[in-house]
């Protein structure tokens, strides 16, 4: 095939002098241009996928009635498809227990629940479940309806967020 600069054309740019293979080419180059543009996401979408967290932790440090404290760490996961809960993951750590520290590991799945004005975490797979209140936008979890330390303060029953392992 052979190029020739044509006078129609802007001078530099190159014409074909034989045009039948663009059009065999033209479709599906739009085709594949057209899909391309529909996976580009709209802002509003890219700030909602960036705001979800798909890995949140908490730490804290637990009142205990057998050993000094309980360090409990709790990590919470979330669907990467659509954000829905997709388990946690918690760990709590005796110290200074009768026969030395020792750690036990729970998992399960969680949901959010909104009662009253508040949003509570509720953790399923342990004994009984346990509900955790979100509390200071997100940083803080309280444990709710705390019966068998009533002599013990809420505060002693807090979970402050961390940064996530990696």
């Amino acid at each position: 095939m052979s190029l020739r600069e044509s006078d129609s054309a802007l001078p530099g740019i190159l014409r074909c002098r034989h045009r039948s293979w663009h059009r065999g080419l033209y479709l599906p180059v739009l085709l594949a241009a057209m899909g391309l543009g529909g996976c580009v996401s709209s802002p509003a979408e890219e700030e909602k996928e960036a705001s979800l967290e798909l890995v949140t932790r908490y730490i804290g440090v637990l009142p205990c009635s057998d050993c000094r404290v309980i360090r409990a760490d709790l990590t919470l996961h979330r669907d990467a498809e659509d954000g829905r809960p997709a388990g946690y993951f918690l760990q709590q750590t005796h110290v200074d227990a009768v026969g030395g520290d020792y750690t036990s590991t729970f998992w399960g799945e969680w949901r959010l629940r909104p009662v009253g004005d508040a949003l509570h975490y509720r953790l399923e797979g342990l004994e009984r479940p346990v509900v955790l209140r979100i509390e200071e936008e997100g940083e803080l979890l309280g444990w709710v309806n705390i019966r068998e330390f009533r002599d013990l303060e809420a505060a002693s029953y807090e979970l402050w967020r961390a940064e996530p392992l990696r």
